[in-house]
């Protein structure tokens, strides 16, 4: 994308991530970008949450897909999930718009990744895939240019942002009293029973070593309140071992309060004339 005058920006969602990152950009911590559309399911909801915003911002919140359109932004991030990315993401590859997406997970079904990846390719857009709560994802992927023999990612969470997920089905969430993995497996079988919490596995996957060569260990943690991510990955390069601890959102604790921050860096710098960590 070449450096513009006011990047226009569009947001799908405005939860946890997408109300966050509206917020930066309304503020100017966004760089050189310009709010232009707020798309949600219940206009009134996020009317009534964001009462206390200009009238400009509100004006921007609508429950309409056409209006959204209207405004021509140049790019539309998508914080909202992967079935709203799935009803909406094409849809806006195919009318050129750049589409900055933080539900990685979906594009764990390679069928679905090519049909976007199809759809951007024809109509000149780019699908920008959010780092989102993974560090050092620059040195991984570049690592991975070179010869990977290990790629391994640990998720341990608190319980609670196991709740009301696959996990309770695979250990009694309410009866561990220490750190306990539940689930090992390839970044494409973690997608696919824990689709809520696949976005930084399968970020971690699809830029280095691939889905079926990435794996993945899922962890509830009844003592700690944070998210504590442990990477291992070998290469031809060099080797690295990461533990990053994250502080999950208090708006939605199974994602972590980094998750909008590394959206509002990448806009920054699309609205920028320097990028840093490209």
């Amino acid at each position: 994308m070449k450096s513009q005058s006011t990047l226009k920006v569009a947001i799908i969602g405005l939860g946890a991530i997408g109300g966050h990152v509206a917020n930066c950009i309304a503020k100017g911590e966004g760089g050189n970008a310009k709010l232009v559309s707020l798309l949600c399911r219940n206009k009134e909801k996020y009317l009534e949450i964001n009462a206390h915003q200009s009238e400009a911002f509100k004006s921007l919140i609508t429950d309409d897909i056409s209006a959204l359109f209207d405004a021509q932004p140049d790019i539309v991030i998508e914080a909202a999930g992967q079935a709203s990315l799935s009803q909406y993401g094409t849809a806006i590859l195919s009318k050129g718009i750049d589409l900055l997406v933080s539900s990685i997970g979906l594009f764990t079904s390679d069928e679905i990744l090519k049909e976007f990846t199809t759809t951007a390719e024809r109509s000149g857009a780019q699908m920008l895939l959010s780092a989102g709560a993974l560090p050092a994802l620059d040195w991984m992927s570049a690592s991975s240019l070179s010869e990977v023999s290990k790629a391994c990612i640990t998720q341990e969470k608190p319980v609670i942002s196991w709740k009301n997920t696959h996990a309770e089905k695979l250990v009694d969430l309410n009866a561990i009293t220490e750190p306990t993995c539940f689930f090992e497996g390839t970044a494409r079988e973690a997608a696919n029973i824990f689709p809520k919490s696949s976005n930084i596995s399968a970020m971690l996957a699809l830029a280095t070593v691939g889905l079926d060569n990435t794996q993945v260990r899922l962890v509830a943690d009844p003592i700690s309140d944070i998210m504590n991510t442990h990477i291992e990955f070998d290469s031809a390069v060099g080797k690295l071992q990461l533990n990053c601890q994250g502080i999950p959102s208090p708006e939605n604790p199974s994602t972590s309060t980094g998750v909008p921050l590394s959206i509002v860096k990448s806009i920054k710098n699309l609205s920028s004339s320097i990028h840093y960590g490209i």
